[in-house]
């Protein structure tokens, strides 16, 4: 039997979507664009045909949406004239450059925050390792030095506002370290625990732990679900509490349930990994009183927040929603802050 060998599509400045179905538009030309800079070609004619001009409004669509496009078009008459786009390309960015800096520096700033430079230069070590070792591993499916900045790293500090001094985070999922170690490079005074069902993932947390030189922070190959089961089966909290906080959890003091029940975190937090009940599910058992759950969503949250209500309100949670846009790409962001205290911000104030 003979196998249909892919078509190869030659990486030129000129692209004819007239031979692809409408289905392999999208995909393709994302692809096709990010092969076009790493070619070091930065601008690019799109052929879409005049008709009605339904696939030249799909196209225009697509390309307002890809963070590689600084800008496009409709092309001169000699070209295609309105049957053709022209697309002008970002040029390639390293993560040491002072462009990639800008890019943080900046969209920070226009989130009514700032980053200094020396944690610019620590996120460009993180970002880099993220990339080399991805080759090899499914760290992320984001691989554009922008949107990494955006998506990875400024999409980081609105969770900000919500962390109480020197508190004890669990990040549920954190995948290539996301958000938990870029938040412990803006936080020092953090104490946090990274877990992840990937042990490779894992693996790439440990490493740029320690690459980074970062303190009271930790990775686990472990479910959340499996680290319930160990924290109720161990008589005092194993390391790295210390024995002033082992002391707190052995009295049954600020748990929000019976002696023994050890609830050691205060903030738990999941970028995108599972829906709201799903992590609800996850992070309640394991959460102390007072206590804050931050959930990181995309645009869309109210189905996820309608299939979690009822749970919501069994156990007497209050909902704080902070929307907001990242800066450069336009992004709009949703974060849900659950707290088992009546006011999520005050818990900034009661917890030690």
């Amino acid at each position: 039997m003979e196998y249909e060998k892919p078509v190869k599509v030659p990486i030129e400045d000129v692209l004819d979507l007239h031979t692809f179905v409408p289905k392999e538009i999208p995909d393709l030309l994302k692809e096709y664009l990010n092969a076009c800079r790493k070619a070091k070609i930065y601008s690019v004619r799109i052929i879409h045909g005049k008709g009605k001009g339904f696939l030249k409004n799909r196209v225009r669509g697509l390309l307002k949406d890809f963070p590689m496009v600084a800008s496009f078009s409709e092309a001169p008459s000699s070209a295609g004239g309105w049957g053709a786009t022209i697309v002008e390309l970002r040029r390639e960015i390293d993560f040491d450059s002072p462009e990639w800096a800008h890019i943080l520096d900046e969209g920070a700033r226009a989130m009514g925050m700032r980053v200094e430079q020396s944690q610019i230069a620590r996120f460009a070590i993180h970002a880099r390792e993220l990339m080399a070792w991805n080759r090899f591993t499914n760290l992320t499916a984001i691989t554009d030095p922008i949107e990494i900045a955006v998506k990875h790293f400024l999409d980081t500090l609105p969770v900000l506002p919500f962390l109480p001094p020197r508190s004890w985070l669990l990040d549920i999922g954190s995948g290539g370290g996301f958000p938990g170690i870029p938040l412990k490079i803006l936080r020092p005074d953090l104490h946090l625990m990274l877990i992840d069902a990937s042990r490779k993932k894992v693996s790439f947390q440990k490493h740029i732990i320690r690459t980074l030189g970062l303190k009271d922070i930790e990775a686990r190959h472990i479910r959340a679900e499996e680290l319930r089961r160990e924290l109720q089966t161990t008589p005092t909290l194993p390391s790295p509490f210390p024995p002033q906080r082992r002391r707190i959890f052995d009295k049954g003091e600020g748990l929000g349930g019976g002696k023994g029940e050890l609830r050691p975190y205060d903030v738990i937090m999941s970028k995108a990994v599972s829906k709201l009940d799903r992590f609800l599910d996850q992070a309640i058992p394991l959460l102390c009183r007072p206590g804050i759950m931050i959930a990181v969503k995309g645009r869309s949250v109210e189905a996820e927040l309608e299939a979690a209500r009822s749970k919501i309100e069994a156990e007497g949670l209050a909902l704080t929603m902070k929307k907001y846009r990242l800066p450069h790409l336009d992004i709009e962001r949703c974060l849900i802050i659950l707290s088992n205290s009546p006011d999520p911000l005050k818990v900034r104030q009661s917890l030690p």
